[in-house]
């Protein structure tokens, strides 16, 4: 049975709770705010009492306003390409490769608060197994869809070199490099990495022929 609401009706003083308390949760890791019980309530107006309901730890913050962001990344964003996976010619996978990196990045740097929050929480022992970095954006998969596009001659090795190298343009690791590093603003830095896409995939057919 369904629990969603029925449209039209008022939600449950319970879900609106709930409601709150989760749009709070985000907002904290959207501002790099400390995910706690206690900021969660007061950003959602209710009782330290009422929060620790729904939140019994501030973990349990911090899973609920990351999973929804890794969600996004990683299976509703379609950034905006050429032409689709299923049909990419060799000639067109640098045009491909740039313009998926193109789309991630600028994601990336809509989300960058979100970003460098995961990033840092990771990094924590404690959460590491529960916060993986790599399943951040998914980046796999993106990366596994180019790499079916290269010709079958392309040695596994090249493969594997050319999957090494896509993974610093996307997520956390290519807002940080380019911004804290590099100290390019972001326009630049989005030119950059898909350039470097277009030039890594490119080489890596040349090398082949």
């Amino acid at each position: 049975m369904s629990t969603e609401p029925v449209k039209g009706t008022r939600p449950s003083p319970k879900r609106r709770t709930q409601r709150l308390l989760g749009d709070a949760a985000r907002e904290l890791l959207r501002t790099g705010a400390p995910l706690t019980v206690q900021r969660a309530a007061e950003l959602a107006g209710v009782s330290r009492a009422t929060a620790y309901r729904y939140f019994p730890s501030n973990e349990a913050v911090v899973m609920h306003a990351t999973m929804p962001l890794i969600e996004d990344a990683g299976q509703r964003l379609q950034p905006t390409t050429p032409d689709s996976f299923d049909d990419i010619s060799a000639q067109k996978l640098p045009e491909q490769a740039s313009a998926l990196v193109r789309a991630m990045a600028a994601w990336a740097f809509d989300h960058e608060n979100e970003l460098r929050t995961l990033l840092r929480l990771s990094l924590a022992p404690e959460r590491a197994s529960r916060i993986p970095r790599r399943g951040n954006t998914n980046r796999d998969t993106w990366i596994a869809n180019l790499l079916e596009g290269l010709p079958d001659h392309v040695s596994q090795a090249a493969r594997d070199r050319l999957a090494v190298a896509l993974v610093p343009l996307f997520g956390a690791d290519a807002v940080v490099w380019s911004t804290d590093i590099a100290q390019v603003d972001q326009d630049i830095a989005v030119d950059v990495m898909a350039w470097m896409a277009a030039v890594l995939v490119q080489a890596t057919l040349d090398d082949a022929k």
